[in-house]
């Protein structure tokens, strides 16, 4: 079974190897600084360094990873008929999205609104509304994460996978200079996104990686499940019967 998880995991990485090394790449350098930098510190830096271009650019691209941005893009790529896309975008943000609050309701993590009440070097945007709980994971890194490796793993084309690492990227970097949320948030955040993309993957087969969507009953999963289904019916039935 793990062999089997490995192959598809390899399967998925041979898609788009240039997205997949490069967030390696920028996963390592993320967690070295998280290593040797405080939270307080990291988030202090990001968001002491602030322009008022910047407060737009960033604010436009925050909403890269805003539930009603993807939603929106997956209904476009349906009327594009590539409905690869629109159900593996679809699908990865309500996956990921459905884990991160779950971790967001266990962790109960303040934010960055909640450390520096009161702090006047503490920036913020007056046009959007400020959160003071829940920050660890962010959801907006997750969904842009998430995304971003959905249309990185089905396009397999290099150049679109780069940008849409930059634009994810970009999300992330932004929640922190908003004052949304600390770097750990975003650097678990990108992990979660496209951790829970590749899972989403492996158990959906029947997301093609072609233009067509496809159901294949090759897949070992399919195979697993057609056998495990029938017998776990059976003996439900079995108990039920032998009840008074």
């Amino acid at each position: 079974m793990i062999k089997v998880v490995q192959n598809q995991f390899k399967r998925i990485y041979n898609t788009n190897p240039a997205f997949f090394i490069t967030f390696g790449i920028w996963f390592i350098l993320v967690a070295s600084i998280l290593l040797f930098v405080t939270k307080r510190e990291s988030f202090q830096f990001i968001n002491s360094n602030h322009a008022l271009w910047a407060d737009i650019f960033m604010t436009l691209n925050t909403f890269v990873g805003d539930g009603i941005c993807i939603i929106a893009l997956a209904v476009v790529f349906c009327f594009l008929k590539k409905w690869n896309f629109a159900k593996g975008i679809f699908g990865t943000y309500v996956f990921s999205g459905l884990v991160c609050c779950v971790l967001k309701s266990i962790f109960h993590a303040e934010r960055p609104a909640a450390m520096f009440k009161g702090d006047p070097t503490f920036h913020v945007v007056s046009w959007l509304p400020v959160a003071y709980a829940n920050s660890f994971p962010s959801g907006h890194t997750t969904s842009a994460f998430a995304m971003a490796a959905t249309v990185a793993i089905i396009s397999k084309d290099k150049r679109i996978g780069l940008f849409c690492f930059i634009l994810a990227a970009l999300t992330g970097y932004s929640r922190i200079y908003l004052g949304q949320h600390f770097l750990e948030d975003v650097a678990f955040g990108s992990l979660l996104g496209v951790g829970t993309t590749c899972i989403y993957f492996i158990l959906m087969p029947m997301i093609s990686f072609n233009k067509r969507p496809a159901f294949s009953y090759k897949f070992p999963q399919i195979k697993f499940m057609g056998a495990v289904l029938p017998a776990m019916i059976n003996r439900s039935r079995g108990k039920q019967e032998r009840r008074p």
